[in-house]
């Protein structure tokens, strides 16, 4: 990882402690600290859970890490091609080169991009490709390292010039007014500014990265980071609603997953499903944050405070509102699942090289799709751990229920766009994914015959 976790680099914070009850009131921060929250924010979902993955003191909460590791250690030969797995567990940004050289902090998680030509010195195809397992349409590899340019910014994403903010303990943010710090005294209940501690503290890299983890899964972020020292954090999984967006998938989607359950209680054992399901899951991961965010939308979205950061600086600085997505979510060549069609790649620029696609394992193809092997069958826990059908004993995976037989049964459930978003947002605040998927199911009225 190409994290600056022993760089010795600070940015400064000034924390109002409330010491009745030793909590932090809130925070007020330079806008170089915020610059940093809105970089993260565009963090692919896959480095969010290398982040989360760096702190083990912060409880895993969600899907996103079981996603992830599942893909570390599924075998290569899953895959299309070696790329496809290296993608998926070092998902590219398309914002950044553009920032990431801007912020006082590196709290960048993800590999630096590299780029490789063709180690035939007399190649005539003009093909690069940032992964040196890439073979070119000569039959030879691409894997001589060359210096791909340097990205030249249009504009700038940090905030203008020295604006303060104020942070409260559940990453509300606002302008640094007298009149925010007021409301924000009189709505705790504090009338005496005597019972108000000030205390500076400098925070490094690790500590931001930290201070980002816990934003996932608490609701006091800045105290739980500043003031305690837990080794574990109890959360709360929220309940899911089904997203309020069209009906319900009809059967003859191609996208499909078999559900076991026991028909006493409703619970799930576990998922079957082919590629299709799997590619879906694991694109989850090259998904920006805050663009998952919008998608899934409503209140709540998690455990912990970032939809509180996402909203207020999507308020204050219009984020989704800028074209920075114009052109395409994901980099060039990045799978783009069906069923969510506003999730989309840009095209591959074109110069004196031209950039190959590192899922195909064919030479000359020039638009692949997924990162799967075809009629690849696997095994989906309720909690989102995948594992190859392959690898998996079918009777053990029987025995494992401890039920009967007959309290035993199984559901189709077709996946569409609802069903995507449902188990997109279970990714990031609920630990039972396809139970999720499964009540949106149930919960969908049937349709009259007309």
């Amino acid at each position: 990882m190409s994290m600056a976790s022993e760089d010795s680099t600070t940015v400064s914070i000034k924390l109002l402690i409330d010491q009745e009850s030793n909590k932090v009131i809130i925070a007020e921060a330079g806008s170089d600290i915020v610059d940093i929250l809105r970089s993260l924010l565009k963090f692919p979902l896959g480095n969010i859970a290398r982040l989360i993955g760096k702190h083990q003191s912060v409880q895993r909460a969600g899907c996103l890490n079981n996603l992830y590791d599942s893909v570390e250690n599924l075998s290569p030969t899953i895959f299309r091609t070696d790329a496809c797995k290296s993608m998926l567990l070092n998902p590219r940004s398309i914002h950044k080169d553009k920032y990431s050289k801007k912020l006082k902090l590196n709290i960048d998680v993800s590999e630096p991009t590299k780029y490789y030509r063709c180690s035939n010195t007399r190649c005539v195809e003009k093909l690069f490709s940032h992964y040196k397992t890439s073979r070119c349409h000569c039959g030879n590899m691409l894997n001589i390292p060359y210096n791909g340019g340097t990205y030249e910014s249009e504009g700038t994403d940090e905030s203008e010039g020295e604006s303060m903010f104020f942070i409260t303990d559940d990453l509300r943010i606002m302008q640094a007014l007298p009149g925010n710090l007021m409301n924000i005294l009189l709505n705790l209940g504090i009338k005496n500014v005597c019972q108000i501690e000030e205390k500076v503290v400098d925070i490094s890299s690790n500590e931001m990265s930290n201070l980002f983890s816990h934003s996932l899964f608490s609701k006091t972020t800045l105290t739980n980071v500043f003031l305690r020292n837990q080794s574990t954090m109890f959360v709360q999984q929220s309940t899911l609603v089904a997203p309020n967006v069209k009906e319900r998938t009809e059967k003859d989607s191609k996208t499909r997953v078999k559900i076991m359950l026991r028909k006493s209680d409703r619970k799930i054992f576990n998922g079957e499903a082919s590629e299709d399901f799997v590619d879906l899951l694991f694109s989850f991961l090259t998904i920006p944050l805050e663009f998952a965010l919008e998608l899934i939308g409503g209140n709540d979205l998690t455990a912990g405070s970032i939809s509180n950061l996402f909203k207020d600086l999507d308020t204050i600085f219009s984020i989704t509102k800028q074209n920075s997505y114009v052109n395409g979510i994901l980099p060039p060549f990045y799978s783009c699942p069906i069923e969510l069609p506003s999730i989309c790649s840009q095209h591959p620029t074109y110069g004196y090289l031209n950039q190959l696609d590192p899922k195909s394992p064919i030479l000359n193809e020039t638009n692949s799709s997924g990162y799967i092997k075809k009629k690849s069958l696997f095994v989906i826990t309720d909690d989102l751990v995948v594992k190859s059908l392959s690898s998996v004993s079918c009777f053990s995976l029987l025995k494992e229920t401890g039920t009967p037989l007959c309290d035993v049964e199984q559901e189709v459930i077709s996946i569409g766009e609802v069903e995507a978003l449902a188990l997109l947002r279970a990714c990031l605040c609920s630990s039972s994914a396809l139970s999720a998927l499964l009540n949106l199911y149930v919960k969908q009225p049937k349709q009259e015959p007309q």
